[in-house]
């Protein structure tokens, strides 16, 4: 499904008076992006079901998930630092076939990451509550305020005190590694037949939840009718199924196919060279894990 199908950047060379007033209304530091893409010769991007900007850092990926954000007013969790010449630039950009569904949103890494850091806060807090709380029950649960607890064994105590913690405090979040829980974050926020930017999801993943995450982006787009635009570098994610790739590290842009990148080649070459390690180990068998004694 395409709800997006075509977005076109600022045309400088066809709007002079755009890029004076912006020239004259505010300091060349806050330009930005007036005259980025036009140095890259990109002016149109065309949509697929899953389309991917691939580049360095500061090769403009996060910038133009931004100015099509900002263009379909789409709802952004992370702050954004933009320029003062962004939004005129962003409304003067024209889209095609936008019939965005309500809901639609861009995801980023930021926001994977405040999720973990404010689950994190809630169990600390969680855990000094309990401890007040037990503070508590042990100076005054056995006295007269709690008649019903007087004369129970220890053992008993220990389980009527675990009752009334449990009473008194909230249950702690599940802790995952920080990769589950960007898999489960973006699996509980995409849903059926929206569309998603995606800035960099791969963050903090190993290679083993990119996997995981470019299996869920392909059945989004192929069974529930959700159109991703995705900024990454991962290799990963990168061969998505029918995904048309912008190499915005290439002058001009071009759409090119995942494995003729630069440094998808470069990651090919290294593992090439030691093609006789893996074929050599294929078949061993990984050492067990270790556990820590107790």
């Amino acid at each position: 499904m395409k709800y997006l199908e075509r977005f076109d950047l600022v045309d400088e060379d066809l709007n002079p008076e755009f890029v004076r007033k912006i020239q004259h209304s505010y300091t060349e530091d806050e330009w930005f992006p007036l005259g980025f893409f036009a140095k890259k010769a990109l002016r149109r991007i065309d949509f697929e079901t899953v389309t991917i900007f691939y580049g360095g850092n500061g090769s403009g990926k996060s910038t133009l998930l931004n100015l099509i954000a900002e263009k379909l007013n789409l709802r952004r969790a992370a702050d954004v630092s933009i320029t003062k010449a962004f939004t005129d630039y962003a409304d003067f950009c024209k889209t095609y076939k936008a019939k965005i569904p309500a809901g639609s949103k861009m995801l980023a890494s930021e926001d994977v990451f405040q999720q973990i850091f404010g689950a994190r806060e809630k169990n600390i807090a969680i855990d000094e509550k309990k401890a007040e709380e037990a503070d508590f029950f042990d100076e005054f649960g056995f006295s007269g305020q709690f008649d019903e607890f007087s004369g129970a064994g220890l053992i008993s105590q220990r389980l009527v005190k675990k009752q009334y913690l449990a009473k008194k405090t909230k249950t702690k979040e599940r802790q995952f590694s920080n990769g589950e829980n960007a898999l489960k974050f973006f699996k509980s926020e995409i849903q059926k037949k929206k569309l998603y930017l995606l800035d960099e999801p791969e963050n903090s993943m190993s290679p083993r939840f990119q996997l995981e995450l470019k299996a869920f982006l392909e059945d989004c787009a192929n069974f529930d009718g959700c159109q991703f635009i995705v900024a990454t570098h991962s290799p990963f994610i990168l061969a998505a199924e029918g995904a048309a790739v912008y190499n915005l590290d290439a002058t001009p842009v071009s759409v090119e196919k995942w494995y003729n990148l630069h440094n998808m080649r470069i990651y090919y070459n290294f593992f090439a060279r030691h093609k006789d390690l893996f074929e050599m180990f294929r078949d061993a068998v990984p050492p067990k894990k270790r556990t820590a004694k107790t």
